[in-house]
């Protein structure tokens, strides 16, 4: 049976969106329900298509997907002007009667979870009976205004998958219309509404002239908590009882249609009516899962503490989740730690921030390594600080913490027992090769362990127990030292007030850095490059390692690289999630920065570069040294050395832990490829898709998984979004107030590695595809030890997300690169050949005309 032409709201059919696209399909569902929307029609998809047909609009499509100027215009042109075919108007005419009408588009590709298309296709009101035909021709048309080709393409919907259809309604003349928001469209808040409202049909506040009046309703309590009037009125268009009607209708539509939504309404003679219902996408997920107290609870992003704020697949998102509710339990913390959230995962700062002493604390460590995490929060706490729940009481309550405590506390001991050691050490310079190869035993027998195992289950699942129990003996060896270096730091700038700025330069050009020496190593590469020219010219022309076979000095060179990918290769920019390609799986980002490296400066000068910064550390150390008491000169002196060679430890436990999560990507992929082989799966990177019991139990049994597709276009979505730093249960995304410059055009951050450079702008969002040349300044989301190969190049570095002891600010200080963090939408404001002066003392980048 052929799809019907026109159907009324009424009729069943008209709730399937491929029928009569998103905004009938909701409004049918929505009238089912018994809610208030006005009787009408809809105009189907399959009139569209009989009309476009008759329009001869495929040849227009076709010319649209070829990306050919005006065709848009064109298609749109030929669709409104041309007569609906006969059988149409005749289905249309026999539901008219004399009156006026509302005559809505709506597409198929609109009102979905992901992308709304709000405003995109046309809308006609108060239209005469007459008129109605060709004012459903002039909507079917507005599939194809520019906004909405524009918009298409930006979401990734092609063209050729849409369809529009034409809902047409009695036409309600409004007393009062507006916007009805289930959740604050501004704050994310899920408990609060958000009413805006005008008089009438609300012409003026759509096309700008007047503002609409303003409401935020507590959907718990239905308290009005303000009331803006806008412009051009005295008096306020709703009262306080009407705004609570209205909150009450958003709530059963949100119960009906499962999310946020923004509803659009009207009001005449004191009836409400429902004119459109979609959902809000701009929203931010909530935590999941939700906590069991019911109470305020506030979360902190994982992703930006790690420097890595990219989303995560549902296996990685897992892996992460688990760990950290393990380690958790392990290290008596309370509750449950791990959250998920738009394919992020977030820790659970309520049991510590609801103590008023340890928030003050957190604040102010999170300050040092995140500022403007730490400015949200403390904005958040002095606002809705009396929202969290109480700490508990009592002597359960007392029994249960003094057991966290205690477990805590024993490993507190084992972390830190090596301290007075470290303090003592006859030759703290040993301690850097000394906890690398510690670390290259345990990590050689994890592997070997995993690799024992007969089955693909059986290594999937002792990979994963190796990072697992990797933690003890990553941090109990390193944490002693690691303390030591930051207490004798604490102790410099207290014995030598003076020189306080010098303590930060005494780990310059620090040989023992894991991470420093990767990157010296990518240099030495580049040379072996210079040292055959016709390698440095094929690598200029992008040749890939397979091109380079039969080229002079070819074999050597992949020798040379081949030596750096079995030393390094087991890194890549985003390491810490497990599905990301590692550099021996897409060696095209080194290979890129190599070619790079060719045309800045001589053989050898990132050597020199490095033993300059050696050279600077030494004049600190001689500063601190000099401008010391006499008496406490050898005091100084050592202090000095342990400073230098505990806190160039850092990047040793994450070196570690990053070889074994390659081990564990690699028995993932080596998983999917079974389950491709036994058609399971149709390609083996899906294991991602996959929740760790399911990729289990698909091996175990061939168990069939969920629905992958939906989940790939869930992670795609969420790979789209920007995740935020902080975020609470009821939804609420807190940002800082940020100080402004004199100069409104500056951008402020977190200065993290001091010295002034101007350059060109190089955004990079994703290194794999980076182009960065030589001086030019880095600008990006994020970075982390895979993104270190292009620090080579950069003159200076901005970042979106880091603090002063984050990783990218670590190498920008070891490399000798101005760099500033933490700037909000840096990659935004910023673009590729914009000119700036990075100030990476005063946390400015001043863009130069």
């Amino acid at each position: 049976m052929s799809d019907p032409l026109v159907v009324s709201l009424a009729d069943p059919r008209a709730a399937e969106p491929a029928l009569t696209g998103g905004k009938a399909a909701t409004l049918a569902r929505l009238r089912t329900a018994d809610f208030p929307v006005p009787d009408g029609f809809v105009v189907t998809t399959a009139a569209y298509r009989a009309h476009a047909d008759a329009a001869g609009a495929s040849d227009r499509l076709a010319a649209l997907e070829r990306g050919e100027e005006r065709a848009a215009s064109a298609l749109r042109d030929r669709l409104a002007g041309t007569p609906l075919p006969e059988r149409v108007l005749g289905s249309i005419r026999d539901r008219l009667d004399d009156g006026a009408y509302a005559v809505r588009s709506s597409a198929t590709a609109e009102d979905l979870a992901e992308a709304s298309f709000a405003g995109q296709h046309d809308t006609e009101l108060g239209v005469d009976a007459a008129d109605v035909p060709d004012a459903v021709a002039r909507c079917l048309g507005s599939l194809f205004t520019d906004r909405a080709v524009a918009y298409r393409e930006r979401n990734g919907v092609p063209h050729r998958g849409v369809a529009m259809a034409v809902v047409v309604q009695r036409m309600v003349e409004p007393d009062t219309s507006g916007i009805l928001f289930t959740a604050d469209p501004v704050t994310g808040r899920r408990d609060v509404a958000v009413v805006d409202a005008g008089p009438g049909r609300g012409e003026r506040q759509v096309s700008g002239r007047e503002t609409a009046d303003t409401a935020r309703i507590d959907r718990e309590t239905g308290e009005v908590l303000d009331y803006r009037v806008g412009s051009g009125r005295a008096a306020r268009v709703l009262d306080d009882d009407t705004l609570r009607t209205l909150a009450d209708l958003g709530d059963r539509i949100e119960a009906e249609l499962g999310g946020p939504q923004d509803v659009e309404w009207a009001i005449r003679d004191g009836d409400v009516s429902v004119l459109q219902s979609r959902p809000v996408t701009s929203l931010f997920p909530v935590p999941d899962p939700r906590p069991a107290d019911d109470a305020l609870h506030v979360y902190y992003s994982f992703g930006h503490r790690q420097g890595m704020t990219a989303a995560m697949p549902p296996l990685s998102l897992g892996f992460w989740r688990d760990l950290t509710n393990e380690l958790g339990r392990q290290y008596g913390l309370p509750g449950r730690l791990g959250a998920v959230a738009g394919g992020r995962l977030y820790l659970d700062l309520t049991p510590y921030v609801a103590r008023p002493w340890l928030a003050d604390r957190i604040v102010s460590n999170l300050r040092i390594i995140d500022e403007p995490t730490a400015a949200a929060l403390a904005d958040l706490l002095a606002e809705r600080g009396g929202d969290l729940p109480d700490p508990a009481t009592g002597p359960r309550a007392w029994l249960r913490a003094a057991g966290s405590a205690g477990r805590f506390a024993r490993t507190l001991v084992a972390f830190v027992a090596g301290f007075p050691g470290a303090l003592a050490a006859r030759n703290p310079e040993d301690a850097p090769d000394d906890l690398l190869a510690r670390y290259e035993e345990e990590v050689a027998e994890s592997v070997a362990a995993v690799r024992s195992h007969d089955s693909a289950r059986q290594r999937v699942r002792a990979a994963r127990d190796a990072v697992f129990e990797s933690v003890d003996w990553l941090l109990e060896p390193f944490y002693g030292r690691f303390l030591a270096g930051v207490a004798a730091g604490w102790a410099l700038r207290r014995l030598v007030p003076e020189r306080a700025d010098d303590v930060a330069e005494l780990a310059g050009g620090f040989e023992g850095d894991v991470t420093a020496r990767m990157g010296l190593a990518l240099g030495d590469v580049a040379d072996a490059a210079r040292d055959h020219p016709a390698v440095a010219d094929a690598l200029r022309d992008g040749a890939t390692l397979d091109d380079l076979s039969g080229v002079p000095g070819g074999d050597a060179f992949r020798a040379a690289f081949a030596d750096f990918l079995d030393e390094y290769g087991f890194r890549g920019p985003g390491e810490i999630d497990p599905s990301r390609p590692r550099y021996r799986d897409d060696p095209s980002l080194l290979l890129g920065v190599v070619a790079a490296r060719l045309d800045a400066g001589e053989r050898g000068a990132h050597r020199d570069r490095f033993a300059a910064r050696q050279a600077d550390a030494a004049a600190a150390r001689d500063r601190l040294e000099a401008a010391a008491h006499p008496l406490l000169r050898p005091v100084v002196r050592r202090l000095c050395r342990l400073y230098r060679h505990y806190v160039g430890l850092r990047e040793h436990p994450k070196f570690a832990l990053s070889k074994l999560l390659a081990e564990f990507r690699t028995q993932v992929l080596a998983a999917g490829d079974e389950l491709v082989s036994r058609g399971v799966l149709a390609d083996r990177e899906d294991a991602w898709l996959l929740t760790l019991s399911e990729l289990d139990a698909a091996l175990a049994d061939g168990a069939t998984p969920g629905d992958l597709p939906a989940r790939r276009r869930d992670h795609e979505r969420f790979a789209a979004t920007d995740a935020p730093r902080v975020v609470t249960s009821d939804g609420e995304v807190p940002t800082a107030r940020v100080e402004p410059t004199e100069d409104a055009s500056d951008l402020t951050g977190t200065g993290v590695s001091p010295g002034v450079v101007e350059g060109v702008v190089r955004v990079v969002t994703d290194p794999r595809n980076a182009d960065l040349r030589p001086g030019e300044v880095l600008v990006a989301p994020y970075t982390d030890p895979g993104w270190t190969p292009l620090f080579l190049n950069a003159g200076a570095l901005v970042t979106e997300v880091g603090g002063r002891l984050t990783h990218g600010s670590l190498v920008a200080r070891e490399y000798g690169i101005p760099a500033v963090v933490a700037v909000d939408g840096a990659t935004r404001r910023l673009r590729t050949g914009d000119r700036v002066r990075v100030d990476g003392a005063n946390g400015v980048v001043e863009r130069i005309e």
